[in-house]
């Protein structure tokens, strides 16, 4: 009982993100979904972020928020249908 426990609560998918920060935010994406995270959103003069998702069979997605000063979270999610390679912050 305890194994299957474990299992339940164990994670599907490890994140993969971007390696660079993008005036405070940047993309994360599981194996279909991908999503923006903040640590401190500092896009002047707009804070309007272009987030990119790019799937591997279907066609891609491009959302655009607009996100106060310093927010700090995840905002901002898609999902592919079958597998996303990449989520891309930029403005």
């Amino acid at each position: 009982m305890a194994t299957l426990a474990a299992g339940l609560t164990a994670p599907l998918s490890s994140a993969a993100n971007e390696r660079s920060w993008h005036e405070g935010c940047r993309g994360y994406w599981y194996s279909t979904v991908g999503h923006g995270y903040c640590q401190n959103a500092t896009g002047w003069p707009s804070y309007g972020y272009f987030t990119d998702y790019d799937c591997n069979v279907e066609a891609d997605a491009q959302h655009h928020d607009y996100l106060s000063r310093g927010y700090v979270g995840k905002y901002d999610t898609y999902e592919c249908v079958f597998k996303i390679n990449k989520t891309k912050v930029h403005q």
